[in-house]
């Protein structure tokens, strides 16, 4: 929020120290949080509160509010202007920012807050994943919005989800416009984002004749049921039958491919390279999450260490992704690795 304070004081002196009158009195606007609002959980009509505004002498104050900021196209008017709980209803297929003033008056004192709603934003959300196992970093740029990432190193995830918004980085198809940098040489993609979706780009393939994987999560922190947890996993190794088991000896569960543990999934266990399980996700409840380890198979033979889930137990909305890589480094030529996707986003 951003707050502009002004405050009136009249002090009527007789002699030269004694006040026979002080009238003084300081406005706190409080327009509320920001707001980001989507129509389909919510409807159209956006409901705002300013009764957190308050008088440090308690002498009252009136209300009055004003849209300062619409989307193009966007035509709408407030309900309620004069009163400390306004409203104002959208059409259908707006998607925008509105910024809305609120100003508190008493007599010639005013004080003014503002507030920004975002309504239904078009905006995408895509992580890097730098998986070849060579020495060279990978940085992710999108020229139509001037973001360029940092340096991702080789079998390393970005240290955070990077916001795309579509209404200013798709063209005319609705497709944005990616380069990654690698080797020296730049890799260039057109992609289909979709608002409110958290999509993956996979650098894979060698030094010399890189590629892109480009994936896209079914469940974030926005569409994930309340009270659940979700998994998947990736297979960016040139191996083929690989099977994530789970050790749940300590809780008499015994040693079990992922799927089957959380039983009913309708996913075959085995995945080859590039596979991502079918774009599908292990759903469970939050609660149950707890340090497990996790490790893989191919050809029933184990070529994997142990990898934990370090999911937080607190919180709704959370979600990971377990991750084979090829590593030359390691005894067994390869890495299974847990990245925790919602400890990324914003």
């Amino acid at each position: 929020m951003i707050r502009y304070l002004s405050f009136f004081f009249l002090l009527a002196v007789v002699g030269c120290s004694d006040y026979d009158e002080v009238a003084f009195t300081v406005l706190l606007p409080d327009a509320g949080e920001d707001i980001i609002h989507f129509t389909d959980d919510s409807g159209t009509t956006i409901n705002l509160d300013g009764s957190a505004s308050s008088d440090v002498n308690n002498l009252g104050f009136t209300y009055s509010w004003e849209i300062t900021t619409q989307p193009d196209g966007s035509s709408v008017a407030l309900d309620g202007s004069s009163t400390a709980t306004p409203s104002f209803t959208v059409a259908e297929g707006t998607s925008g920012r509105f910024i809305v003033s609120m100003t508190i008056a008493r007599g010639d004192q005013k004080a003014r807050d503002f507030i920004n709603i975002d309504v239904d934003p078009q905006l995408a959300e895509v992580l890097l994943v730098n998986a070849i196992d060579a020495g060279q970093p990978a940085t992710l740029r999108v020229p139509s919005i001037q973001l360029t990432s940092q340096p991702i190193a080789a079998l390393e995830a970005d240290i955070t989800y990077h916001a795309i918004d579509l209404g200013l980085a798709a063209d005319a198809s609705g497709n944005v416009g990616i380069e990654i940098d690698y080797n020296g040489a730049t890799i260039s993609e057109e992609l289909s984002l979709r608002a409110l979706t958290n999509s993956v780009i996979y650098l894979t393939g060698s030094v010399s004749s890189p590629e892109l994987l480009v994936t896209t999560k079914i469940y974030t922190n926005n569409s994930q049921p309340m009270g659940f947890s979700g998994l998947d996993a990736i297979n960016l190794a040139d191996v083929s039958d690989m099977v994530l088991f789970i050790d749940a000896t300590a809780f008499n569960f015994g040693i079990l491919p992922l799927d089957i543990l959380f039983t009913s999934l309708g996913l075959p266990q085995t995945f080859g390279p590039l596979n991502f399980k079918q774009n599908a996700e292990v759903l469970f409840p939050t609660s149950s999450i707890v340090p497990l380890p996790i490790w893989a198979t191919v050809s029933e033979e184990r070529i994997s260490n142990d990898s934990a889930i370090e999911l937080n137990s607190s919180g709704d909305g959370q979600f990971g992704t377990f991750i084979l890589f090829p590593d030359a480094s390691s005894p067994l030529g390869h890495k299974l690795t847990f990245l925790n996707n919602s400890a990324l986003l914003p």
